[in-house]
C-alpha cells in the first residue's frame, strides 16, 4: 500500500445514474485512464432539478421502505424518533453498476483494486431535519444506531462484491468532535457506531473526516478498528501536527494523505505534489496512501472543472510513482 493512489469519489459532472448514465460511464473510464491504483465508483453531484448528494444517496432508498423519513427535493424530514433498519442494503446501486461495468468491459485488470464510499451514520443522519444542527437526526442516538445497522448491511454487500477498500465518509465528525462531543455522546458511542459498519467486512476499511483534525477526532479514529485514517492536508496544513509516526506504527493503521486541493482550480504540478508527499513520509513514516483532500464535486460550475480534476489526479499519480521509486531505491 506504500503511496498507493486513490480518489475520494466525486467529480464535477452532473449525476445521470437514473438516466442515460453517460456521465457515470465517462467518469469511470476517465478515472481508470489516469492510472489510479484504487479508483472509487463515481459519486456525482445532482442538479437543482434532480438533487443528489452523499446523504441523499442513502436516505432516498431508505425513505422508500421507511415512511417516517420523507424526502422533498434536497430536504430530508424525520417525522419520528424511531426508525427500523431495512433487511436489504441501501445506496449500493452505483457500486454494483461500477463492478459490473468493469467486469463486462474487461477493465478490472487495469487497476490494483477498487474502492467504494459509504456515507457514515453521523453524516447521513445529519441530513435529517438539518436546518437546526442541534436537533438534526444525528442528535438522536436511536436514529444513528438504526442507520448504522442499515449501513453495515451496505458495507457487507460491497465486501461481497469484491471491493478492496471501503471508505466511510464522515465529514460531520469535524463538527461533532470539536472542543467536546456534541449531543452529550461519549467517544465510546462514536467509535461503536463507526465499527458497526465494518464489523462484518473482509476488506480494507477507512474513515474520511475533512477539515481540521481536533484532538477528539484523532482520539476517536485511533480507537476504531478501521485500517486507514483519511484527512485533508493540502487545504489544512496544520494537520501535519495532528498525528505522529508512532500513532500509525503503534496502531498498525495507514494514513490516507490529502495531497492536493479539491476546491482550487489551479492544477498542482508533479513536483509540488511530490514535495508534499516527501514531507508526509518524513512526518508519518511509510504507512501513507495518496489522495486528493476530498471529492471534486464541489467544483461543479467552475469552467473546465472536469478536465482540471482529471489533470490533478494524473499529476498526483505521477508524483506518487516518482516518490515511491525514490523510496524503494534508497
Amino acid at each position: 500500500m506504500l503511496l498507493a493512489t486513490v480518489d475520494v469519489g466525486s467529480l464535477p459532472i452532473v449525476d445521470d445514474f437514473d438516466g442515460t448514465r453517460a456521465n457515470v460511464d465517462r467518469a469511470t473510464v476517465d478515472k481508470l485512464s489516469v492510472g489510479l491504483d484504487y479508483p472509487c465508483y463515481p459519486q456525482l453531484p445532482g442538479s437543482r432539478s434532480d438533487p443528489m448528494n452523499m446523504g441523499l444517496q442513502f436516505l432516498i432508498p431508505l425513505s422508500r421502505v421507511e415512511p417516517r423519513i420523507r424526502i422533498k427535493g434536497e430536504e430530508a424530514e424525520l417525522v419520528s424518533d424511531e426508525i427500523r433498519p431495512p433487511a436489504d442494503p441501501i445506496g449500493v446501486e452505483r457500486a454494483e453498476y461500477f463492478a459490473t461495468f468493469l467486469r463486462e468491459r474487461g477493465l478490472a485488470s487495469k487497476v490494483k483494486g477498487v474502492k467504494a464510499c459509504v456515507t457514515g451514520p453521523f453524516t447521513v443522519t445529519s441530513y435529517l431535519n438539518r436546518k437546526n444542527v442541534m436537533t438534526c437526526g444525528a442528535s438522536k442516538p436511536g436514529i444513528v444506531k438504526a442507520v448504522a445497522q442499515a449501513l453495515s448491511r451496505s458495507c457487507r454487500r460491497l465486501s461481497d462484491l469484491g471491493f478492496d477498500l471501503i471508505n466511510i465518509d464522515e465529514p460531520f465528525l469535524s463538527i461533532m468532535l470539536g472542543r467536546r462531543v456534541l449531543f452529550n455522546y461519549d467517544e465510546k458511542f462514536v467509535v461503536e457506531m463507526l465499527d458497526t459498519l465494518i464489523r462484518e467486512v473482509s476488506t480494507i476499511s477507512a474513515v474520511h473526516v475533512c477539515g481540521k483534525v481536533t484532538p477528539l477526532v484523532k482520539s476517536v479514529l485511533l480507537q476504531t478498528d478501521v485500517d486507514v485514517i483519511d484527512h485533508e492536508f493540502a487545504g489544512a496544513p496544520d494537520n501535519l501536527q495532528a498525528y505522529t509516526r508512532d500513532d500509525f506504527e503503534r496502531t498498525g493503521k495507514f494514513l490516507a494523505y490529502g495531497s492536493l486541493s479539491s476546491v482550487k482550480p489551479q492544477v498542482e504540478t508533479v513536483e509540488e505534489i511530490s514535495s508534499s508527499l516527501r514531507k508526509a513520509l518524513e512526518t508519518f513514516g511509510p504507512r501513507v496512501i495518496v489522495k486528493p483532500d476530498c471529492g471534486f464535486g464541489g467544483m461543479l460550475g467552475i469552467p473546465d472543472a472536469y478536465e482540471i480534476a482529471l489533470k490533478k489526479l494524473g499529476n498526483m499519480v505521477n508524483a506518487a510513482r516518482a516518490v515511491a521509486a525514490e523510496v524503494t531505491s534508497d
